[in-house]
């Protein structure tokens, strides 16, 4: 979905900001060929290797500036949880500038809906899967935070993007799927920032995640694409 409407073709240049794991990253290589380039700008750019078309960047986005200059590139993807920024509306303003006339900004984000339990073997699961998700997604989305995409009509129009549309979707995971174990994951990884949840709790959550009993929603994903006037 992040790629739906993007008119990427050979030789062109992109930046894409918050590259996660490099998925997207490897596809975009592919399309833009070997004359083309794909500079990559994230906090953690460990598990990303440079070629003779990707340009890893390891910036800190409250602190440093994007990479490029005014009209640098013909598309921008940025994927990032904005709740984490402290000044989101700046990022999308710096790669407005950075945007070449015609080209698309994709912004993707998780937004404030909260996560939902349809299923649990019993009350008590359900209370403790729902609390521990309700916990994870405030730190993932934050939705205490005024993020830049909250009014993207006002805000891209403000711009002078006058051509965009927005996606959401959302998806159900059942445990033992991938989804569920994906989320296991990340509550142990943020275990630390989630003080009120005991080990033994984060134990039972992720014993929780391998049963088919579980089936839940946790997270709206919203992509939006704006195209810059000619």
């Amino acid at each position: 979905m992040v790629l739906d409407r993007l008119e990427i073709t050979t030789n062109q240049r992109v930046l894409e900001i918050g590259a996660g794991a490099g998925d997207i990253t490897a596809r975009l290589a592919q399309l833009v060929g070997w004359y083309g380039s794909v500079t990559v700008v994230d906090a953690d750019t460990s598990h990303l290797t440079p070629t003779d078309v990707i340009d890893v960047q390891q910036r800190d986005l409250n602190r440093d500036l994007l990479p490029g200059q005014a009209d640098s590139y013909d598309h921008i993807i940025a994927r990032c949880p904005h709740g984490s920024l402290r000044d989101p509306e700046d990022l999308v303003e710096q790669s407005i500038a950075r945007l070449r006339p015609g080209g698309w900004l994709v912004l993707a984000d998780i937004t404030p809906t909260a996560p939902r339990v349809y299923r649990a073997p019993d009350d008590e699961a359900g209370a403790l899967i729902h609390t521990i998700m309700q916990q994870v997604h405030h730190a993932i989305a934050n939705p205490d935070h005024e993020t830049s995409t909250a009014d993207p009509d006002t805000l891209l129009l403000s711009h002078g993007l006058a051509q965009h549309c927005i996606h959401t979707g959302t998806e159900t995971w059942t445990g033992g799927g991938p989804g569920c174990h994906l989320l296991a994951d990340i509550v142990t990884h943020l275990r630390p920032t989630l003080t009120s949840i005991t080990p033994a709790d984060a134990d039972r959550f992720g014993e929780l995640m391998t049963d088919p009993r579980v089936l839940l929603r946790f997270y709206e994903h919203r992509v939006i694409h704006a195209r810059q006037g000619n």
